[in-house]
């Protein structure tokens, strides 16, 4: 599958929700099709908000939050790997998945304060994370994940470090994977967070495929 596919897919379930925000058109709110049924109050302005943070379900929430906290973990050791993997294809594979954390990233956080986001989208193409909007849900790394990243950014460059992040990125994507496939399975309601979910796990899976045809060929 082409990468730049999936990133386009991302950057339009974000964009469409970012427009209907700023334009304040409730009917541009719903671009995939849905009814104005969930949204029948939105004469009290109640539906109208279900992108921004006051309207997302607790489902999407936590589903938001693991994603992003997974998601930075795979953007930082990847960022560590540019740097030192020797590997030519785990090298490669380390920038695609610092570009694709990175627009993941934006995405979720564009969901949480479309408006915003929208205003400074151009400043946010440089593929860094967290300059998304000041009040999206904080990020928070685990021990665990910190003394792996620690590891790595000690470790020195050769087969060692690059079986290590290999390895990393595999639990990682296994992770990722996990938390995609259970938010889905709880049906949620929000549909432009249901098909950033869905192009998520597209992209989990690729990744899972070609980390284990890059492991294949490390033996």
């Amino acid at each position: 599958m082409d990468r730049r596919v999936v990133l386009t897919g991302l950057a339009a379930a974000a964009a469409a929700p970012a427009l209907a925000q700023t334009s304040g058109s409730p009917s541009a709110r719903q671009p995939h099709g849905t009814s104005g049924a969930a949204g029948g109050t939105s004469s009290s302005g109640s539906g109208a908000t279900r992108m921004g943070s006051q309207g997302m379900a607790q489902a999407d929430m936590e589903h938001m939050q693991q994603t992003l906290q997974l998601g930075l973990v795979a953007l930082e050791t990847s960022r560590i790997a540019q740097q030192k993997a020797q590997n030519a294809d785990l090298k490669r594979f380390a920038t695609f998945e610092v570009r694709e954390q990175a627009t993941l990233a934006e995405v979720l956080h564009t969901m949480t304060e479309p408006a915003t986001t929208a205003a400074t989208g151009s400043s946010s193409q440089s593929g860094q994370t967290g300059a998304a909007s000041a009040s999206a849900p904080p990020v928070q790394i685990d021990a665990q994940s910190q003394e792996m990243i620690q590891r790595l950014q000690n470790s020195q460059a050769g087969e060692a470090f690059d079986s290590q992040y290999l390895q990393g990125q595999m639990e990682g994507h296994s992770a990722l994977l996990q938390v995609q496939t259970q938010y889905l399975q709880g049906n949620p309601q929000n549909r432009e967070h249901l098909n950033v979910a869905k192009l998520a796990r597209t992209i989990v899976v690729e990744h899972i495929a070609l980390l284990e045809d890059i492991q294949s060929r490390m033996r």
